[in-house]
């Protein structure tokens, strides 16, 4: 198996490869840079990984005013990554987004974002700002919904570490949990069945310390299957 997993441009790209291996012992991982600019190395990969980071340049969903309110704008790496799905979806493959890369993948059909949550009358859903630590919120996970059918529960637990969070949703996407103070937290296809798998969170499931939290580990070993599944469809083919 091999999987695409976008740079995050710092060390924590670690995170998620530790993450991958541990739940997945034959995966290849070929990191998919805006700084390499290696777009066509997708074409070798059998799903993608969307990773956190930075925030999306709020012009791309028509409000590049408010850039002063934004944290560390990489237009290149938005840029890349919108490219990157929309080569992922033409080819069929398996899409897993964390944090930014729910985000990313909402603003690049067509949604938009909440600036800033607190701003906007949400919680902080920000590291501990004394102890560096992710904070923790419970979860409310929609029954029927494909995320649900992997956690196995209508409740969860999560970690939190974002100050921007989906507004509007595209089109195409349904909403899957909330936080308890109302910001969506993960989202999949309206048509799950119907479609490419897709799992969209907005926490991140690479870090947390609870690996066995099925919100973790059975994430990513459902993605993991969903690969396994679409690259033998593809051979049959």
């Amino acid at each position: 198996m091999v999987l695409g997993v976008t740079d995050t441009l710092k060390p924590n790209l670690q995170f998620y490869i530790n993450w991958i291996r541990k739940a997945i012992a034959d995966v290849d991982i070929v990191t998919l840079s805006s700084v390499q600019q290696n777009l066509s190395d997708l074409d070798g990969c059998d799903g993608l990984v969307l990773t956190g980071g930075s925030d999306v340049h709020p012009r791309f969903y028509g409000c590049a005013d408010a850039i002063a309110l934004l944290q560390g704008v990489n237009e290149v790496r938005d840029e890349f990554e919108f490219a990157l799905i929309s080569r992922a979806l033409e080819v069929k493959l398996p899409i897993l987004g964390i944090c930014r890369g729910m985000q990313v993948f909402n603003v690049a059909l067509g949604g938009s974002l909440i600036l800033d949550v607190e701003l906007a009358g949400y919680l902080n859903h920000r590291k501990d700002r004394n102890t560096g630590v992710d904070q923790r919120h419970a979860l409310k996970v929609t029954v029927g919904t494909q995320l649900h059918s992997i956690a196995s529960a209508a409740e969860g637990e999560v970690n939190t570490n974002h100050h921007q969070a989906v507004d509007r949703i595209a089109q195409d996407l349904r909403p899957t949990a909330w936080s308890p103070d109302g910001l969506v937290e993960g989202m999949e296809w309206k048509s799950a069945g119907e479609r490419p798998f897709l799992q969209l969170v907005q926490w991140h499931p690479e870090r947390m310390d609870d690996f066995e939290n099925p919100l973790s580990k059975e994430l990513i070993e459902r993605f993991a299957k969903e690969v396994r599944a679409s690259k033998q469809l593809e051979i049959l083919l």
